[in-house]
């Protein structure tokens, strides 16, 4: 029988995998801690999206479920993402920023058995973590977002690597401290498979200190789904610059 933590995450990931248009998702392999991911301490399934960043968030106030392999001793709260190679190459993941808040340890397992993959604690002559793996095209791995010690903070986790054949490269646009959609806006890329996957991947790797999320922008040109996707997920289309826009009377550049 399946404990309430395995059921909460079956539905929390079943959730994610429609909205990414994936074919669906493995139980939480277990770990040396517990054998459930419980929701707490994980984020979303990324999908196959590359992108910096691909997700941003916090450890603070969350729960212990994981002891990397490369600081044992760590009592730190953590935070797990799902992710899956879009192609066969070679990937980094990395907590590496330029205001960093905390002092991370980053792991990447296997998802089917747990099995550390990578595990690095400090990187670049920083307190951030990367880690760098040869991967197969469909390889799904556990992404823990961890902390030396008792460390916790926001965090900002990077994948760079292959985005694949198929995907698209999108422009994600928020509203700088103090201004609105309209007026001061910053923007970072993803690369996803279609709008749906990116206006998804754009919420992942929203800044906290940027509030309003104002358009998606298909930088390669207008893809035949493009507009009914971006209605389907209630933004309003602009052919004239191939946006979605979600905020605002004029948000899209």
């Amino acid at each position: 029988m399946k404990n309430r933590s395995t059921v909460i995450w079956l539905a929390y990931c079943a959730v994610w995998s429609t909205s990414l248009g994936l074919d669906g998702c493995a139980a939480p392999a277990g770990d040396d801690d517990q054998a459930d991911v419980e929701q707490a301490s994980f984020g979303a399934n990324l999908g196959s999206v590359v992108a910096n960043p691909v997700a941003t968030g916090g450890t603070a106030g969350g729960t212990n479920d994981n002891r990397p392999s490369c600081s044992p001793s760590s009592t730190a709260p953590d935070m797990a993402y799902f992710w899956t190679a879009p192609t066969t190459g070679t990937y980094t993941f990395s907590t590496v920023t330029s205001r960093p808040t905390f002092d991370t340890v980053l792991e990447v397992r296997n998802l089917a058995t747990g099995a550390s993959l990578g595990c690095n604690d400090d990187s670049a002559g920083t307190l951030q973590s990367t880690v760098s793996l040869s991967m197969t095209s469909g390889q799904a791995v556990r992404v823990i977002i961890d902390g030396f010690g008792s460390a916790s903070g926001a965090y900002s986790l990077s994948i760079s690597g292959d985005p694949g054949a198929d995907a698209r490269l999108y422009s994600c646009g928020y509203a700088l401290p103090g201004f609105g959609c309209d007026n001061g806006r910053s923007s970072l890329r993803v690369n996803a498979a279609d709008m749906t996957t990116a206006v998804t991947a754009c919420h992942l790797a929203q800044p906290p200190d940027r509030p309003d999320f104002c358009y998606v922008i298909d930088a390669e040109g207008t893809a035949p789904t493009d507009a009914s996707q971006c209605a389907a997920v209630g933004g309003s289309w602009r052919p004239a610059n191939t946006c979605c826009n979600f905020f605002g009377t004029t948000s899209c550049p």
